[in-house]
């Protein structure tokens, strides 16, 4: 890697100050120096307060570049204090690009720089891992992070624990390679960590760092200033908890807009359940009555068809019922002719009798013996004559009966298929 990774020259973000040679610096911001926080520059940042130093400022941004072995990908970050003076500067990269001896020739061009003589970590070597190497200068002391907290990042939360560096670039894959992991402690100073494989890609950090700015007092030197840092404290405290109430808030209206989305979506499927629920009930309604309709018209048309079939028959069956009820007329009519004639011929013989009586009696007692004499004498008379109307009455009777059933006989058999 070339020296304009990171400036030991220029200070671009920092007013009033100039670095020394001797002063840690990444990206042209020396630890120690105060930013200027109307540059265009630090408006590049995104700023926020930190979530692990109370009272610090995180800043960080991202940008894409390239040189001739490849592009890659470098973020920045920054912690300062309110004032602005800057306390951490950090540079990473991904990927990295070195041959086979720019790592040394890296760390010895550093080391000329800074003029010290840097203290370097190796990790051991293991096959299908990239190696790694981290060289410490300055004050800055490396404390391994606990087994805990190792678990915490193995799950890929942070252990808040401070700033934290390792040899492979990524505290995930390190915790569970089973790797060390460091916490950053100690005064002020620089760091370089690289990583590679065996073509000589991996990542790189440069860190220029002052962690006694950062790292909490002991509680007895706290003590006499408590008043004053609780003070001071107070406004950045509130403004942490309305920070933590406004996420909370965003939070239950995220859930809220969800809920509610969710009631409508579930309102619109019941209405649109109702419409289609009439919809089928109208449907079935009509299709109900259409084969009403339907069903009707074809027993019309069943009982037209059938009344069309048979006319003969019908006709067949109203002369045999006009005959049957002339016979039986006619024979009504030879009856009462007879009944008549059989009146006549008894009136007849009636007033020849009541001119014949003998002498001495009296016409009441004379016409009181000739009824009765007529009763004795016209009875037998007549018993043979209306014997012998009712035998040719029955005949007769019998005779037309006969006749009738004969061609009703008849009809039928014409009637059968």
């Amino acid at each position: 890697m070339k020296a304009g990774i990171a400036a030991f020259a220029s200070v671009v973000l920092c007013g009033n100050a100039v670095a020394e040679p001797t002063q840690y610096v990444v990206d042209g911001l020396a630890v120690g120096t105060q930013l200027s926080f109307t540059s265009a520059s630090y408006r590049e940042y995104r700023c926020s307060p930190s979530d692990q130093f109370e009272g610090l400022t995180w800043c960080q941004k991202t940008r894409d570049d390239k040189e001739r072995r490849g592009s890659y990908t470098a973020a920045y970050s920054i912690l300062h204090a309110r004032d602005g003076n800057i306390l951490y500067v950090n540079r990473s990269q991904e990927p990295a690009f070195f041959s086979q001896n720019e790592v040394e020739e890296e760390i010895q061009r550093y080391s000329s720089k800074i003029g010290e003589v840097p203290r370097i970590m190796k990790m051991p070597h293991r096959s299908g891992v990239r190696d790694g190497i981290i060289a410490v200068w300055g004050k800055i002391t490396l404390e391994q992070l606990d087994p805990e907290s190792i678990r915490i990042l193995r799950g890929g939360k942070s252990p808040k624990k401070g700033l934290l560096i390792d040899f492979l670039g990524n505290f995930v894959q390190s915790a569970k390679e089973g790797l060390a992991i460091y916490r950053i402690e100690g005064g002020p100073g620089f760091l370089w960590a690289a990583s590679f494989d065996q073509k000589g890609r991996g990542t790189l950090r440069l860190s220029a760092v002052d962690a006694s700015g950062f790292l909490s007092p002991p509680p007895a030197e706290r003590q006499p200033t408590l008043q004053s840092t609780a003070d001071r404290t107070e406004p950045e405290a509130k403004r942490t908890e309305l920070a933590g109430t406004i996420e909370k808030l965003q939070t239950e209206l995220a859930i809220a807009t969800k809920t509610i989305t969710e009631l409508e979506k579930a309102k619109a499927d019941a209405e649109t359940a109702r419409i289609e629920a009439d919809k089928a009930r109208v449907d079935a309604e009509i299709a109900l009555e259409q084969a009403k309709v339907t069903e009707k018209a074809k027993f019309d048309a069943t009982i037209a068809r059938l009344k069309a079939d048979q006319p003969a028959p019908n006709a067949k069956g109203s002369r045999w019922e006009n005959a049957l009820y002339g016979s039986i007329g006619g024979l009504l009519v030879a009856l009462t002719a007879s009944a008549i004639g059989f009146l006549v011929k008894r009136q007849k013989a009636g007033g020849s009798k009541q001119q014949i009586w003998e002498p001495g009696t009296s016409p009441v007692e004379a016409s009181g013996q000739t009824q009765s004499n007529e009763a004795e004498i016209i009875s037998p008379a007549l018993t043979p004559t209306i014997a012998i109307s009712e035998a040719a009455f029955k005949s007769e009777l019998e005779a037309q009966v006969a006749a009738i059933n004969a061609a009703q006989h008849e009809t039928s058999s014409q009637d059968k298929p």
